[in-house]
């Protein structure tokens, strides 16, 4: 019975290689489900000190606030804002470089897409709450 630890070597072999090729696979992506090159910001990914600048980013307009509210992009990347309240927004620049821009109405399910071509920070707000605000940051 020499070939008794055949088997066992064999399971622990085979269990090994199935755990490995769930691993992380240490190419820098968020582990978001983009199928190309660009990187999508969440909520808890944008903004945050460190994190590296996102390609594409997506924000939700939520009742009188934008969620995240500070968002940070590479020069080029374009942001989606989603309002997935109840109430209609807008999403209108109030300073910082670059053009300025204005979502209009922002119906409940509606969408707005920005593309930043200027470094800098922009605030933007809804005219329609004066208080709902947040930031770009383009890098």
């Amino acid at each position: 019975m020499k070939k008794s630890w055949l088997v066992p070597f064999l399971a622990c072999l085979v269990l090994g290689l199935a755990v490995a090729g769930c691993g992380d696979d240490d190419d820098g992506d968020s582990g978001g489900s983009a199928a190309t090159t660009e990187q999508t910001t969440t909520s808890e990914q944008a903004g945050g000190s460190g994190d590296k600048a996102a390609t594409t980013a997506t924000a939700e307009i939520i009742d009188n606030d934008y969620d995240p509210r500070d968002i940070t992009v590479a020069k080029g990347a374009t942001v989606t804002w989603t309002n997935t309240g109840q109430l209609p927004h807008t999403v209108t620049k109030d300073a910082g470089p670059g053009p300025d821009f204005d979502s209009g109405t922002v119906d409940p399910n509606g969408t707005f897409e920005q593309t930043f071509d200027t470094a800098g920070e922009i605030e933007y707000f809804c005219t329609i709450h004066s208080g709902q605000r947040g930031t770009v940051t383009v890098e």
